[in-house]
C-alpha cells in the first residue's frame, strides 16, 4: 500500500495553527483537491473532491485530537486514511513556528506527494498573509 508523507516549518503558534487546520471547513482553503466539504455528524465530514477534473464524492471518518494537535481521517471500506499533526518546531523554542505534517495512506499510487507539498504550501501561504 502506497504511503505519501510531506512536512514543512510554518511561521505559527502550534495551537492556534491545528485549531485553523482541524475547523473542517476550512479544509477547501489549504488542501487542493477538497472543493467543497459538510460535517454531518460528530467525527463525520463529507466531501467534494475534483482529482484531474473528475468530481468525486466521500463520506468518512474524522477524528480530532487537540492534545496531541492531530487530526486523523479515512473512509469505511477503504485502504485510504490519514492524518495530520501539528508540533512546535524544536530548533526555535519559545518562537511561533510549527511543523506541520500530513500522510496519506491508499492503495493505488498516485501523484499523492504532489498535493501534500501544495496544501503544506498553500497552509505557509495562508500563515503568511495572516489568515491563521
Amino acid at each position: 500500500m502506497p504511503e505519501y508523507e510531506q512536512n514543512a516549518t510554518i511561521p505559527a503558534e502550534p495551537d492556534t495553527l491545528f485549531e485553523y487546520l482541524s475547523d473542517v471547513q476550512h479544509l477547501p482553503e489549504y488542501l487542493p483537491v477538497i472543493t467543497e466539504v459538510e460535517q454531518p455528524g460528530p467525527d463525520l465530514a463529507a466531501v467534494t473532491t475534483d482529482i484531474h477534473g473528475t468530481e468525486q464524492h466521500a463520506q468518512g471518518w474524522l477524528t480530532v485530537d487537540g492534545v496531541d494537535r492531530r487530526m486523523e481521517w479515512g473512509t469505511p471500506g477503504s485502504a485510504y486514511h490519514g492524518w495530520l499533526q501539528v508540533e512546535q518546531d524544536g530548533d526555535r523554542p519559545g518562537q511561533d513556528y510549527s511543523i506541520v505534517t500530513i500522510h496519506v495512506s491508499q492503495d493505488h499510487a498516485s501523484d499523492a506527494d504532489d498535493d501534500l507539498i501544495e496544501a503544506l504550501d498553500n497552509i505557509r501561504e495562508l500563515a503568511d498573509a495572516g489568515e491563521i
